[in-house]
């Protein structure tokens, strides 16, 4: 749909959200304004269109892009974390909204950005944070820093690497030597550690390093949990819940999560979530729901994608 990113999953999106004219939506993962483009159109006349990103690059981007697709539309654009939406809707002073979204893709554009490090692809600084002007820790910060073991607690929890402890080992006898700077510097590493020679179909050898630490980077998984909790709370009685996960890590939680906030108990992932003493959501979608065919062939990058929606309940 533009050049910055290419939204996923627009038409179930918009189906499961269901905005409608004068009503309230949060995109709590603006990014480029994608999916704010093909929502704000339907909040006309009077809707509000709030949304969030902590990157600023793109939340300039959907600035840009939301100018002229939310006629007669109100539009609220923060740079905040997801996990902000309760401070966010407070300032803004605005009811309880009657959809929410979170796309916990990373964007077309930081992927493609070699001086964002999200990439092995490129070289560039290894860096991996959302918001560069946090002043938090890099990529670098973190494999240059951390003990060997907790490198690899993070590539084998978060990347789900069979090969962590390898990994890690290596990158540490490389730090000893030259601190790891740049993509290329962990890619040698991951390599390094790797067989000499992969099976053809795999993966690239670095792929689930580079999410393991993009996620440890930004904490994603930590404040994932909060922001369903958060997004449950502040919908209107009616209003829907719409996430869209990429890896299974993420799914599981909003799963266990949604399936606790209706009163259900799906497993022991995460046993510090329990069901409240009165259900809150209705889970609409018994499985998650992916990408058709014809999107995956237009955009590869949709092709992990799963979608879930669930609805606060009518007291």
């Amino acid at each position: 749909m533009s050049a910055y990113h290419t939204p996923v999953m627009v038409t179930e999106v918009l189906t499961w959200l269901s905005p409608r004219p004068g009503g309230c939506i949060v995109d709590a993962t603006l990014g480029g304004g994608g999916h704010s483009r093909m929502i704000a159109p339907l909040l006309s006349p009077g809707g509000t269109l709030v949304g969030l990103d902590q990157d600023g690059e793109a939340l300039a981007q959907a600035g840009q892009v939301l100018a002229d697709a939310a006629s007669n539309v109100s539009v609220r654009l923060r740079q905040a974390n997801f996990s902000e939406m309760a401070s966010v809707l407070a300032e803004e002073n605005l009811p309880a909204p009657d959809g929410i979204l979170l796309d916990l893709g990373v964007s077309s554009h930081q992927l493609d950005t070699a001086r964002r490090g999200f990439a092995f692809r490129y070289n560039g600084p290894l860096d991996m944070r959302m918001n560069a002007g946090s002043g938090g820790e890099t990529a670098a910060d973190l494999v240059n820093r951390l003990p060997e073991e907790e490198i690899a607690r993070i590539l084998f929890t978060y990347g789900e690497e069979p090969r962590a402890r390898r990994i890690a080992a290596e990158i540490v006898r490389r730090r000893a030597e030259k601190k790891l700077a740049t993509t290329e510097d962990l890619v040698d590493a991951v390599r390094g550690a790797m067989p000499l020679r992969t099976r053809p179909g795999e993966i690239h050898p670095a792929t689930r390093t580079f999410q393991a630490l993009r996620i440890a980077v930004n904490r994603e998984l930590e404040v994932l949990q909060t922001a369903l909790e958060a997004a449950a709370g502040l919908l209107a009685p009616g209003g829907r819940l719409v996430v869209i996960s990429y890896h299974s890590l993420e799914d599981r939680i909003v799963k266990t999560v949604m399936a606790a906030l209706s009163g259900k108990r799906e497993g022991t992932d995460l046993p510090d979530v329990a069901p409240p003493p009165e259900p809150v959501l209705s889970v609409l979608t018994k499985k998650p729901l992916g990408p058709t065919p014809d999107e995956v062939r237009a955009n590869p990058r949709a092709r992990s994608a799963k979608l879930r929606a669930a609805e606060r309940r009518r007291r």
